[in-house]
């Protein structure tokens, strides 16, 4: 059982927001020993820091590490992994938050095999609705190659030396940094799941990346590869490769609102559906199409 859990916190003028994070994380019923803000090049002229300097109080110390040049999130996270003293690293994007109840809750489900744990999320809308990421499937493996079944970084604890050893996130790819986490993760160990919606994403924020619709394709692109090269057994590379245009198809229209191209997965998937979809979901992503839904 660990005894030290550092907080990683990447910013980039997210001052309006980033006092939430930190307020979740020193309120924990289990305080990390440490809480990193790694900011990333901002340019609100010190309003990021001076907000977490702002946040900071007795509960849990606050490292602030300065970036002069942008790189990106992933980077960011990797340079406070570096920095982190914690046996483990907890993630925590600035603009998303935890129950109290968090770390104390993942804890006792490490054990010797496991590299990481995950907490369910909730996405709150704003507007009084709200939605969970966990899936009935999300206990097999094997989902993983098919889709981001485990959520963003914020629900996620990983082992610090696992982290370190596996070379951190691959700052690389324009996007899906988190699912090609997971599956290296993978890789090494067991992930360990807690079906608690601890996790709390908010859509308050202006500068998500999946709201760039080039990265989200590009690396998706380039992730998809990778399965298929790296991660799938043979067996099942025919069957992921029919399932990504559908995959990528959705998550332009649902996360990006990019329709261009939905329509010809989604007739696809609507003649002959992967046994993973539904000709309800196809149905539905080619009513978004054209513009008759709203994802």
């Amino acid at each position: 059982m660990p005894t030290t859990i550092s907080v990683i916190i990447p910013a980039r003028n997210r001052a309006a927001v980033i006092g939430r994070a930190i307020a979740s994380a020193n309120q924990q019923t289990f305080l990390p020993i440490e809480i990193i803000v790694v900011d990333d090049g901002s340019d609100d002229d010190g309003a990021t820091i001076a907000a977490v300097r702002a946040a900071q109080s007795d509960a849990v110390p606050i490292r602030i590490i300065p970036l002069d040049t942008r790189a990106g999130a992933p980077n960011a996270r990797n340079v406070g992994a570096a920095a982190a003293t914690g046996e483990w690293i907890a993630l925590l994007d600035s603009d998303d938050g935890w129950d109290e109840t968090k770390l104390a809750s993942l804890i006792p489900l490490i054990d010797d095999d496991v590299v990481a744990v995950f907490s369910d999320t909730v996405f709150l809308d704003g507007l009084g609705g709200s939605t969970r990421k966990f899936g009935p499937t999300a206990e097999n493996p094997e989902e993983l190659l098919y889709e981001n079944t485990l959520g963003g970084c914020s629900a996620a604890m990983i082992r610090r030396q696992t982290f370190v050893d596996i070379g951190g996130f691959d700052i690389t790819l324009p996007s899906c940094q988190d699912w090609d986490m997971w599956l290296k993760l993978q890789q090494v160990g067991r992930i360990a799941l807690c079906h608690e919606a601890l996790t709390q994403y908010y859509f308050d924020a202006g500068d998500r990346i999946s709201r760039n619709p080039q990265s989200v394709v590009e690396g998706h692109e380039v992730l998809y590869a990778r399965i298929l090269s790296d991660y799938a057994p043979a067996e099942r590379v025919a069957d992921i490769r029919r399932f990504q245009p559908f995959h990528l198809a959705q998550t332009l229209a649902y996360f990006t609102g990019v329709r261009k191209g939905t329509f010809r997965a989604a007739i696809r998937n609507l003649v002959r559906p992967h046994p993973r979809t539904t000709r309800r979901s196809a149905i539905h992503l080619l009513a978004t199409s054209w513009g008759l839904t709203r994802a």
